[in-house]
């Protein structure tokens, strides 16, 4: 064939220069891929020794209805200067100004206008709203909040400062995506071995100062002790009057505190609407 006679009068010159061509292609072609494979290590690992700020929504420990405003750094780097940004910032009822009607005024939630630190695994938080109170408002008071946080990887005077980048993370706080506020609690048998200990105790100190009260034969010192006792219980009964919304016994007219007790255990313990 003609084109194997071209081939085998090629020179040996000829096939060490296409050789080493040949390398030489093969050499940068290795060389970009390298470079490329070290940028994209060098760029995951500035991702993962960045600051991560993110603001979220979720229950306090202690009380199931109240909602707190979490902004918390998951990343493993300081971050400085956290501002908020709302289109329409959070809003919360101002329920201590509530009218005769019902009516609550609705103003923003008071932020911060700037977090200066949060330490790696820092979180920053405060208490939004009560679930309970705020379905009483229903659709008088907006539910869902679209934002964001910014923050840096360098203070503002650091010695970074030229240096320093700026991010954002976006976020939507949406009530609706929360529990229902309808919900039952339940008291394990550890709880309420706990509330029967504490009555006990209760009821151990109460037995202790009568007691020593009545051992005594002073006229006076005896009228001090009764006067000290009705004392406490009014203030007693008059704290739980404010606290809840004054359930009164049908029978005698006065405050029940069995009917307290039970707005305690149910959650009610901050004023509800009228």
């Amino acid at each position: 064939m003609d084109w194997l006679e071209k081939v085998a009068d090629i020179p040996a010159g000829a096939w060490l220069a296409a050789a080493a061509w040949l390398a030489v292609v093969v050499g940068i072609a290795a060389l970009v891929y390298a470079w490329r494979q070290y940028q994209r290590a060098k760029q995951q690992t500035a991702e993962l020794m960045q600051p991560n700020v993110a603001m979220y929504m979720e229950p306090a420990a202690n009380d199931w209805h109240l909602i707190e405003l979490v902004v918390k750094n998951f990343g493993r780097t300081p971050a400085f200067g956290i501002r908020f940004e709302f289109a329409n910032p959070p809003t919360v009822g101002k329920y201590e100004t509530s009218y005769e009607d019902r009516y609550v005024d609705v103003v923003p939630l008071n932020l911060p206008a700037e977090i200066p630190y949060l330490a790696p695994s820092q979180e920053w938080r405060i208490v939004w709203d009560s679930a309970l109170d705020r379905r009483e408002l229903g659709e008088a008071i907006a539910s869902r909040f679209d934002g964001a946080v910014t923050y840096w990887d360098q203070p503002k005077n650091g010695p970074g400062r030229k240096t320093r980048q700026q991010f954002r993370s976006t976020t939507v706080l949406d009530w609706a995506t929360l529990h229902p506020v309808e919900r039952l609690e339940l008291l394990t048998t550890h709880d309420l071995a706990r509330q029967e200990k504490q009555k006990l105790e209760l009821l151990r100190h109460l037995l202790t100062y009568y007691h020593y009260a009545t051992s005594e034969s002073r006229e006076e010192v005896l009228r001090s002790e009764i006067n000290r006792v009705r004392s406490a219980a009014e203030e007693l009964r008059d704290r739980y009057r404010e606290q809840f919304s004054a359930p009164v016994d049908a029978n005698t007219g006065d405050f029940d505190f069995d009917e307290a007790n039970t707005q305690v255990i149910n959650g009610r313990h901050r004023r509800d609407l009228p």
